[in-house]
């Protein structure tokens, strides 16, 4: 069974307000696929920077440091890029500072961190496909396409909706 990783709400049941971390385990999360409308996936067309882009998001989501809000949804990015995108440096500096994502700038992080440079600027999910499409190292394929076989790093999304990423 394919799981997915997401960030998706606040501790208070709302998308701002929320303080920095992951007061409730599941700010964001890894669980099942699921329907919120999604009709087209953005695809990594490294099948080792999906894999790797999979390991970060699965890992990073599980991290309680990193909680939901979209008033703070830059920090997780920021502390990233001040991290050189590069995950061992993130994950120390995660022990010592908690900070907040939403679905979209959560997805623009793990790509970066995939590539260990910033290839996409953080976007939301009205621009990640145009972002991605522009570094030239994705894909975008129907979601009933990509349902006959998930590739890890796989992104279902809705523009101005959600982004998940198969982990």
């Amino acid at each position: 069974m394919n799981k997915f990783a997401w960030a998706s709400i606040g501790e208070n049941g709302k998308i701002t307000g929320g303080k920095p971390g992951d007061q409730t385990g599941k700010e964001v999360r890894v669980g099942g696929y699921y329907d919120f409308g999604q009709k087209s996936v953005i695809r990594f067309k490294s099948k080792t920077k999906g894999r790797k882009a999979a390991k970060y998001a699965k890992a990073l989501a599980n991290n309680s440091a990193i909680g939901y809000n979209q008033d703070g949804r830059h920090t997780l990015f920021n502390l990233a890029r001040d991290c050189g995108w590069n995950y061992s440096k993130l994950k120390k500096s995660l022990k010592y500072e908690k900070v907040n994502c939403d679905c979209s700038s959560f997805a623009s992080t793990i790509i970066n961190l995939a590539y260990g440079k910033q290839i996409v600027h953080i976007s939301t999910t009205a621009t990640i496909w145009g972002n991605c499409e522009l570094s030239g190292k994705f894909k975008k394929l129907s979601i009933a396409d990509a349902k006959k076989k998930w590739h890890k790093g796989d992104m279902p999304y809705k523009a101005n909706c959600h982004i998940i990423m198969n982990v």
